[in-house]
């Protein structure tokens, strides 16, 4: 294409295909205000290098704008300006001015292309958009079986018995307001995006299809459950609320029941009228126990200041009883305690004022309970010394043991004899538990074995005058211990005549000395079989 000559319509294309205006009633298009001014500024301009300059400008400016571009502004100013390109013009000006309007041609259809493809893809969009409320609608009652119960308030005893027909009424509409919000959604998407207006007519038409299965429907519950709340608001009110009075239950009770009826109200889906009038009947329900409960309050108040009162003459014996008590047992303020706590359950007090006064009491009891607490510690801290004690004493004698077993071999044998008889006695003065003293004496048992054989040895190397001596000397021993046997026999005999109720004074007297003669035998037999057994040790030693 030569460009420096003049263009024919041959040369360059017309635009795009353009929508035919709305026309007036000469028949002629019907042109825009921004149009209109942009004709009435193009032909004020004296040379076709200003005009191609400014409708130049104006194509520019209808494409970059934000928001849509105006492509019907700009086709028609390009023809506009294609008709300034055949006058006569300096070529160089042509030529700019021309690549300049060949490049906005350009980019106006690629513009448009991207666009397009954009509209396309919406396009695309809100048909799979529709055909997902189609395929809802038709398995809604598929999906309602799937769908979660709502949760009403737990405290509205009122509709209670029949939450199961209000949470399948309410289900449904849920579903259906969102179906209904989706379809306002989806109007609001088609009238916004760029297409034709075929494709707008024909989304519209299966729009309105399906409102016509949506709304419907949706009015027909939200009547059904609106004249359901409404019916169990007005059986709540004229149950409890006749003639201005509240009847039936307490005011906290019915408080509560109002304000679950208030909050159901907004969980339901009720139309704007049936909302209306529950809300002004419940609010006139509320008003009249808000009567009752600033009644309610004022009697609280008077119950409290006259509590306050008897409080504080308890407070007046409690802090005289305090000046008392450092000089009382713990026996005797308990007694003077509860005296009070008598005279307090005999009045008419407020929880908060007998927790207070019942703390102070307590706190009477306080230093004789540190008192006590302390003993405790005390008590506490000598069983552990006296355990800490046995302890090192059972340790003590289990060395001793360990060391005599040791050394028992190389010490004499009247030492080894004085140091096992030593360690005897401080076994029998310990005071452990039995299964203590058997471990022990299973300890015991090698030095036990140990003595034996020692006192063996030193038999074994006795004279035959001193082996006949001890023989003596033990069968002495067993005479003796024989004879101390008779005795004791014959002493028990004594001592149960004596213990007879038969007997007279004579007989009884004669016992006694008879008694006492042998308690001297039995005394005289022992002292004789210590003497023998030492002897017996003697040789032994």
């Amino acid at each position: 294409m030569n460009l420096s000559s003049d263009p024919s319509p041959s040369d360059i294309d017309s635009g795009p295909e353009i929508e035919p205006r709305v026309k007036a009633e000469d028949g002629k298009p019907k042109h825009d205000d921004l149009y209109l001014q942009f004709m009435e500024k193009l032909n004020a301009f004296p040379t076709p290098e200003e005009k191609i300059a400014y409708g130049l400008q104006f194509m520019r400016s209808s494409i970059s704008q934000e928001g849509s571009p105006r492509f019907r502004e700009f086709w028609e100013a390009r023809k506009e300006i294609l008709v300034c390109f055949k006058d006569n013009i300096n070529p160089a000006i042509r030529s700019k001015l021309w690549n300049e309007y060949v490049e906005l041609t350009v980019e106006a259809r690629r513009l448009k292309e991207i666009l397009e493809e954009q509209s396309a893809f919406a396009m695309e969009q809100i048909d799979l958009a529709i055909s997902a409320m189609e395929n809802d609608l038709k398995n809604i009652g598929q999906i309602l079986e799937q769908s979660r119960e709502i949760q009403f308030p737990e405290n509205c005893q009122t509709i209670r018995q029949k939450s199961q027909t209000y949470n399948k009424i309410q289900q449904e509409l849920n579903l259906l307001n969102t179906l209904a919000s989706r379809l306002n959604g989806l109007r609001k998407e088609i009238l916004k995006t760029e297409m034709r207006m075929r494709f707008k007519t024909k989304f519209f038409k299966r729009l309105s299809e399906l409102g016509d299965h949506i709304f419907p429907k949706r009015k027909e519950l939200i009547e059904s459950i609106s004249a359901e709340f409404e019916k169990d608001v007005e059986a709540f009110t004229a149950k409890h609320f006749k003639g201005g009075e509240v009847v039936g239950a307490p005011y906290y009770a019915l408080r509560e029941e109002i304000k679950a009826l208030q909050g159901m109200s907004k969980v339901l889906t009720l139309s704007s009228g049936a909302f209306s009038r529950t809300r002004l009947k419940l609010s006139d329900c509320w008003d009249q126990v808000k009567v009752l409960e600033k009644e309610h309050k004022k009697e609280v108040n008077l119950k409290r200041q006259a509590s306050s009162e008897k409080k504080d003459q308890f407070i007046a014996q409690i802090q005289e009883l305090a000046t008392k008590s450092s000089e009382m047992t713990l026996k005797d303020l308990d007694v003077q305690i509860d005296e009070i706590s008598r005279e307090m359950r005999s009045v008419d007090l407020q929880r908060e004022d007998v927790r207070f006064l019942r703390e102070e009491l307590n706190r009477l009891r306080e230093p004789f309970l540190a008192a006590q607490e302390q003993k405790v510690r005390e008590l506490e801290e000598a069983g552990k010394e006296k355990v800490r004690l046995k302890r090192e004493q059972v340790v003590k004698v289990k060395e001793q043991i360990a060391h005599l077993i040791r050394e028992g071999a190389r010490l004499d044998i009247e030492e080894l004899n004085t140091s096992f008889a030593n360690l005897k006695e401080e076994l029998e003065l310990l005071d452990v538990s039995k299964m203590e003293k058997q471990q022990i004496e299973r300890s015991l048992r090698p030095l036990k074995n140990l003595v034996a054989d020692r006192k063996e040895n030193s038999l074994l190397h006795l004279s035959d005058d001193q082996r006949q001596n001890l023989e003596n000397l033990r069968t002495v021993l067993q005479q003796k211990k024989e004879r101390r046997q008779e005795i004791k026999e014959q002493l028990e005999i004594y001592r149960k005549a004596l213990g007879s109720s038969g007997l007279d004074f004579e007989k009884g007297m004669m016992y006694r000395e008879l008694a006492d003669q042998e308690r001297e035998q039995l005394d005289k037999a022992n002292a004789g079989i210590e003497e023998v057994e030492r002897k017996i040790s003697e040789f032994e030693l």
